[in-house]
């Protein structure tokens, strides 16, 4: 999104904001939130006006980790917030530096309780308890800070990032946690992502970890995922059986 574009978003969300009053307030709170980041980041050189701004800039921001370091277990009153700091925190040249970090933080948030439930009744937008939104903000900040982690440098993390993906109490929130095993070399690694073949809430990324790692072991068990009901899933154990086999 360039500047242009960002400016007329903006316009549209400062003009929805008039009309919900709710909306309004939720904004409000949040830029509060952000606002003591926002004006120690802005003591760094950073010419911004939301954290978001952060990642919309022509330079990197590793001037800035410190301080979303020391932030990011302190941000608990708004889920937004905090997602928008691991968001900020999502960056290959990070390296390991915010990995324990990310890691405390997925085991704090990634959801407990059942994985949001579907949204729509046919093909209408059924009316979503309070509650229930709040869970699913915990569980979008929970899948937020698992990407993370399959982008960050995990090296040294290895056992914590098996027992992550392992555990069926985080439930979908693992789904990139399981993904970045792909990234990973080691035989506990490879069983770890052959075992999650069937967890339905995580096979389509074990399917693409062991694509990745090209796992000759996974072929037998890819290839009776061709034949699974779902498309998506044929799609993915056809894709990842070519790419173990190097056939095209």
């Amino acid at each position: 999104m360039d500047n242009a574009e960002r400016a007329m978003f903006i316009k549209e969300v400062r003009a929805l904001q008039s009309r919900d009053p709710e909306l309004e307030a939720r904004i409000q709170k949040s830029m509060a939130v952000a606002e003591p980041i926002i004006n120690e980041l802005r003591k760094l050189g950073y010419k911004i006006e939301t954290l978001a701004d952060l990642r919309h800039q022509d330079r990197d921001w590793k001037t800035a980790l410190p301080v979303l370091l020391r932030w990011l277990p302190l941000v608990n009153d708004d889920l937004d917030i905090k997602k928008e700091v691991v968001s900020c925190l999502s960056v290959p040249w990070i390296g390991d530096k915010a990995t324990a970090e990310l890691i405390d933080e997925f085991k704090k948030y990634a959801p407990i309780l059942p994985n949001p439930t579907n949204p729509w009744v046919g093909n209408r937008l059924r009316e979503i308890p309070e509650e229930e939104k709040k869970l699913g903000s915990y569980f979008s900040l929970a899948w937020a800070i698992g990407n993370a982690l399959s982008i960050v440098d995990v090296e040294g993390f290895e056992r914590q990032i098996i027992e992550l993906c392992r555990n069926p109490k985080y439930g979908m929130a693992r789904q990139m946690v399981v993904l970045g095993l792909g990234r990973l070399r080691s035989s506990e690694v490879e069983e770890t992502a052959l075992g999650l073949l069937g967890d339905e809430q995580v096979q389509l990324h074990a399917i693409g970890a062991l694509r990745e790692m090209r796992s000759k072991r996974a072929l037998i068990d890819l290839e009776k995922l061709t034949k699974d009901k779902r498309a998506h899933i044929r799609k993915e154990a056809r894709k990842a059986i070519s790419t173990i086999t190097h056939r095209e």
